[in-house]
């Protein structure tokens, strides 16, 4: 009857000592940016087919879900543009990874970036910009994607809807 004991004893020590080890690696939330580190996210990401929302030739990562209460898209003819928010729990480097190549096979072309605590990339087409903002908190990852029209895209679009109307002839007044 002792030997029970003993042997339900040692299993539920075993079975403890399995449960606070598997407890201390999922705690385990690294974030150091050195090159052994970010491959896993990074492989994970990119193997995940992306999703795409209101802008058909922005792919967003699929561990991303957007935040609709912090988005807004506009559209007036042909003129689309807005902010698009998004959040997830992935690694802030292996996001700017994924807009790096995923946008580059969708023709937009990069001009310039900012890393590490906040991430800004800019990408362009001959028609709108992009700008996309990554930021990390404590357990979600943010991304805030902009698409504005450039003045050649916009003026073009106008032009086409047909003449504007004078405003020479306003004057502003001050108000004192």
């Amino acid at each position: 009857m002792r030997q029970k004991f003993m042997a339900a004893g040692r299993l539920m020590t075993v079975s403890a000592l399995m449960l606070f080890l598997g407890g201390c690696a999922w705690f385990n939330t690294s974030t150091s940016s050195g090159a052994g580190s970010s491959s896993a996210p990074a492989t994970t990401t990119a193997a995940a087919a992306p999703s795409f929302y209101d802008f058909q030739d922005i792919p967003i990562p699929s561990e991303l879900s957007l935040v609709t209460k912090e988005s807004t898209v506009f559209q007036g003819g042909a003129v689309k543009g807005g902010m698009l928010t998004f959040k997830g729990r992935v690694e802030p480097s292996s996001v700017v990874n994924f807009f790096m190549v995923a946008l580059a096979r969708e023709n937009w072309k990069h001009r310039g970036d900012i890393r590490y605590r906040k991430s800004v990339l800019l990408f362009e087409k001959p028609d709108r910009f992009c700008i996309i903002s990554i930021r990390e908190s404590t357990y979600h990852t943010y991304v805030e994607l902009y698409v504005v029209p450039t003045a050649t895209g916009t003026q073009s679009r106008i032009l086409e809807s047909g003449p504007r109307a004078d405003t020479s002839s306003i004057k502003s007044k001050n108000l004192q």
